[in-house]
């Protein structure tokens, strides 16, 4: 890690969290930092269950601010620096247009995604402001923040808040050599896509110029890079691998 801002040495990404590391993009995000050698720790709502191989980690439930700060203080007791932190943890919510969009639902999934994002954000920031050392952040967007998604308008906001959380945190915490990006991913092979309706994935392939579905490991490859010497000169920016749905 660098002491200060401009300076030369290069950044080493060696401890890292990631929520919703248990399963799908965030489980690959887990095993392809831990196959570099970086000490991660998982937080979901679902630890205790089948898990990645290697790995320790928390139950979080990343909607409940007070779970996460006490994550947050289990880790610091645990650990000198956190270099990286990854929020991969969303709920896509059940599908419905706006007249039928309950009041639950719609808050199930802007705390899950949006509170949640920014819960984690601002104990990492805290704590890497504190410490002096910088670091990074990546959070999990979608390419339904990008553009419109009938049937799904909770989800869609929730995820075009977590653009714009990252772009604006990014210009607060550049000051303290953080890095904060976002990644959003088009249609993942995940159990999440295996729970849509066969004929909207057919539509969907139909409008993706790749006529395919990207992989966990592939959306998994753009967090090391932003974890790495090499992405030192991004901040607040959105990358999307989508096969070129959104162009």
């Amino acid at each position: 890690m660098r002491p200060e801002a401009g300076a030369t040495e290069r950044y080493v990404c060696r401890t890292a969290l990631v929520t919703g590391g248990a399963s799908g993009i965030g489980r690959a995000v887990v095993e392809a930092l831990a196959a570099r050698g970086i000490s991660v720790f998982v937080g979901d709502v679902s630890w205790g269950g089948p898990t990645p191989p290697a790995t320790d980690g928390y139950r979080l439930d990343v909607s409940d601010s007070s779970d996460v700060k006490r994550v947050f203080a289990a880790l610091r007791e645990r650990l000198e620096n956190l270099d990286l932190v990854v929020n991969a943890a969303a709920v896509m919510g059940e599908t419905a247009f706006v007249e039928d969009l309950t009041d639950r639902e719609w808050k199930r999934v802007m705390s899950v995604n949006l509170d949640g994002t920014f819960f984690c954000c601002r104990e990492a920031v805290r704590w890497m402001k504190e410490t002096g050392q910088g670091g990074r952040i990546v959070n999990f967007s979608s390419v339904a923040g990008l553009m419109p998604t009938p049937g799904a308008l909770h989800y869609s906001a929730s995820k075009g808040g977590v653009i714009q959380l990252t772009k604006t945190l990014a210009r607060e915490t550049a000051r303290y050599d953080v890095r904060v990006n976002a990644i959003a991913p088009g249609y993942i092979e995940t159990p999440m896509l295996q729970r849509l309706d066969a004929s909207f994935k057919e539509q969907t392939l139909q409008r993706t110029p790749l006529k395919r579905f990207g992989t966990a490991e592939e959306v998994a490859a753009l967090v090391v890079f932003l974890a790495s010497p090499e992405a030192d000169f991004f901040t607040g920016q959105v990358l999307s691998p989508n096969g070129g749905l959104v162009i």
